[in-house]
């Protein structure tokens, strides 16, 4: 499924064990790592307004990875980006306000 809209909400509230929360892990209890990740990130960002990871920045365009082991990098979506470009389809800059 990659990333789409609602992945986050089974993970957030910890309950794998529905329809879509079973269809995200095959079945198997293999997502607690993951819901845990998600349940700091957000209840830490509820709290003092710092998820775990550094503030996107346009230059960097850091992004964060939940993953086994979660990690943050470098514009991992700069080939894509670059295509599109190539193409004459103008970039949002996602840091504006």
């Amino acid at each position: 499924m990659g990333a789409c809209h609602g992945l986050d909400v089974p993970l957030t509230f910890a309950t794998l064990d529905c329809p879509l929360g079973r269809m995200l892990t095959g079945g198997a209890p293999k997502g607690e790592g993951l819901s845990r990740q998600f349940r700091t990130a957000w209840t830490g960002f509820a709290a003092t307004g710092d998820p775990g990871w550094p503030a996107y920045d346009s230059l960097t365009v850091t992004t964060h990875l939940f993953d086994v082991e979660p990690s943050d990098v470098s514009d991992p979506e700069a080939a894509s980006r670059a295509l599109w470009g190539e193409r004459g389809i103008a970039l949002l800059d996602q840091g504006a306000s």
